[in-house]
């Protein structure tokens, strides 16, 4: 303890490494693990293939660098971080410790703790981060259109992989083998027949074209709120994802350029109506059904989407536990437990309620509006949404720390932009 509050003491004298150059370079290097961290726990298949334990590397070194940026006094503490950290805190010990479900869930512990630190990180570094973080989807998003456009006229052995299996309980039900082509992840599920011709949906590196879609949907958000427009090769590897999710996060998106921004971009609809006149035109009407029913019709013939993604021993639970206790209601039976059955199928807002309960529910809540409390009202209209959608469709996600992490990223970065933009008037 000595030792660090001597370094403490050097750092505040002259900086922990001497110059502004090298606490620069800092920055640099907390962005680029933060980044690494952020893609570590979007929980990547393609991470199995790797011998060494990237996961727990990925938080001794965001621990790491906590410590040295806390050093050189780059930690910000503004009640609203200290709000979110002690909500967080609440949230946390709910979903990992045995009070209410009588087992522990250290790997959620494990993935929330780097969190905890980097909540007081300098929003200078949520604006690296983010940087990094677009730089490695714009490379995800090309990657997986080439390997999609190889396998339109390649068969799906033509190319080199290597075999995985699944984890999650939905996949594994299937007897599905995942088929890695370098870090893009195939499956004969995601592959359509449309007109002849397989074509494989843009997942990416993780498991689910689904997945891909609300990262590309919410990275696209960010990219409105910093730079005013969004990266086409993002828009074109989202669309190829057939995700209903990411054509609904589009949807709010171009609904909020048209309200809120005052923005009609009518040169991209005459070109998107001329596009669209020459496919019916040119191309056999059966596969343009089939492009329908497999990007939307699909979703909109069925009674119940949701439903429609469950089993039927997940509804009869579902339905047991609305009649269950008021204690078993509101803490719910502890995090994951219906992922511990592999005949149980649920991902919507239904599985977050039956395992974390109504408690987590309103943890959530608080947790989301520390986040939004100083943030303008016109992002929050587009943020928001696609946070409620991600809670309906793919629940789970709120298990794990992304969810928390790019909103803070985008409005941290938003802050640091701003600033910088005054500074120079």
């Amino acid at each position: 303890m000595e030792i660090i509050r001597k370094l403490s003491v050097q750092s505040s004298k002259r900086g922990f490494f001497g110059n502004n150059i090298l606490l620069l370079n800092i920055n640099k290097m907390g962005a680029l693990f933060f980044c690494f961290y952020l893609f570590i726990s979007m929980n990547s298949p393609v991470l199995r293939l790797f011998a060494i334990p990237v996961y727990y590397i990925s938080i001794a070194l965001i621990v790491l660098l906590s410590l040295i940026l806390y050093l050189n006094r780059k930690f910000v503490f503004t009640r609203q971080r200290y709000f979110f950290f002690f909500t967080l805190l609440f949230l946390v010990f709910h979903f990992s410790f045995p009070t209410w479900s009588g087992y522990w869930m250290i790997k959620t512990l494990l993935a929330f703790i780097p969190l905890f630190f980097v909540i007081f990180w300098d929003n200078e570094i949520y604006y690296l981060t983010f940087g990094y973080f677009r730089k490695m989807m714009i490379f995800f998003s090309i990657c997986s259109i080439v390997v999609t456009v190889l396998l339109l006229f390649l068969p799906y052995n033509a190319l080199p992989y290597v075999e995985l299996e699944p984890l999650s309980a939905a996949h594994l039900n299937t007897n599905m083998v995942y088929r890695i082509y370098g870090i893009i992840v195939s499956y004969d599920m995601i592959i359509f027949n449309i007109g002849g011709l397989n074509f494989l949906r843009t997942a990416g590196p993780l498991s689910e074209p689904g997945h891909l879609g609300v990262f590309l949907g919410l990275t696209l958000c960010i990219e409105m709120l910093l730079y005013k427009k969004r990266t086409p090769i993002l828009i074109i590897c989202g669309c190829m994802t057939f995700s209903t999710a990411f054509y609904v996060i589009l949807m709010i998106q171009e609904l909020y350029n048209i309200f809120i921004n005052r923005q009609f971009r009518w040169k991209l609809c005459l070109c998107f109506m001329l596009a669209l006149s020459l496919l019916f035109i040119l191309i056999d009407s059966s596969v343009i059904e089939s492009i329908w029913d497999y990007a939307i019709g699909r979703n909109l013939n069925e009674e119940d989407i949701l439903d429609n993604r469950t089993n039927s021993m997940a509804l009869f639970l579902w339905s047991k536990f609305l009649h269950s206790s008021s204690l078993r209601l509101f803490v719910g039976h502890g995090t994951f437990f219906l992922e511990t059955n592999k005949d149980l199928v649920l991902a919507d807002y239904r599985e977050f309620l039956y395992d974390s309960g109504f408690y987590g529910l309103l943890l959530l809540i608080i947790i989301f509006f520390g986040i939004f409390v100083k943030v303008k009202v016109q992002y929050i209209i587009l943020f928001a949404p696609v946070i409620l959608l991600i809670f309906l469709h793919r629940s789970w996600m709120f298990w794990y720390p992304y969810v928390y992490i790019l909103p803070i990223i985008a409005f941290g970065a938003y802050t640091y932009k701003s600033n910088i933009g005054n500074q120079k008037l």
